[in-house]
């Protein structure tokens, strides 16, 4: 009997996990819950294996080829624009979403570095993309927001910019692309406050630099 309960309890658990992977207004469906968690059950089959130190550096390439694929297709929608990269992208998406933000914020959040950020945020300026204006409540900052214009460059790539994020994910299924951004995510979660504490003897460590 307690074994039967656990067979219903994993099932809730897989149900909960495919809930939370709907995106917002999607509903629930039987047949790709069921394709889902095939996909999950074949995964957990799988033998675990273990990569060799001689292997590991291939995760690092290959997303590094994937960045320099996107930059490539990124450079062809933004030819005609006034948008110069995925970085200034990045920045005017930043400030659609959050209206306001201070100029080390903006940095912060599209990780870059100090120097590289203020050279994206110089160049966006003074194509007017976005404006600054003093922050009441810090006279030693400006607070950045999104300019009509910058509005309206980022509403002339949008479609562009959808299909090449299809283009990008390439022939992965449906439950592939989830598993893929899941993954991404966590990755995202584990390296970004690594990245904002810039740990000169934590990152020494890691890295085995002496």
């Amino acid at each position: 009997m307690l074994k039967k309960y656990s067979n219903i309890k994993k099932l809730i658990d897989w149900a909960e996990r495919f809930e939370s992977q709907l995106s917002d207004g999607e509903e629930w469906d039987d047949e790709n819950f069921a394709s889902w968690l095939s996909h999950e059950v074949n995964l957990a089959k799988k033998v675990d294996t273990t990569l060799s130190e001689k292997t590991k550096p291939f995760i690092t390439m290959y997303i590094y080829f994937m960045y320099k694929y996107a930059l490539f297709y990124s450079r062809k929608i933004f030819k005609h624009t006034l948008i110069y990269s995925i970085d200034d992208f990045s920045v005017l998406a930043s400030l659609l979403t959050n209206k306001q933000l201070k100029k080390t914020d903006v940095i912060r959040n599209n990780i870059s570095e100090k120097s590289s950020g203020n050279e994206v945020l110089k160049r966006l300026l003074r194509q007017k993309l976005i404006k600054e204006t003093d922050n009441p409540n810090d006279k030693r900052s400006k607070l950045l927001e999104l300019s009509p214009a910058g509005f309206n460059e980022i509403n002339s790539v949008r479609s562009q910019l959808e299909k090449m994020g299809s283009l990008v994910a390439g022939d992965l299924s449906e439950q592939e692309k989830i598993v893929l951004l899941n993954m991404l995510s966590k990755l995202h979660d584990y390296h970004k406050p690594i990245f904002e504490a810039n740990d000169e003897k934590l990152l020494n460590e890691k890295l085995g630099i002496q």
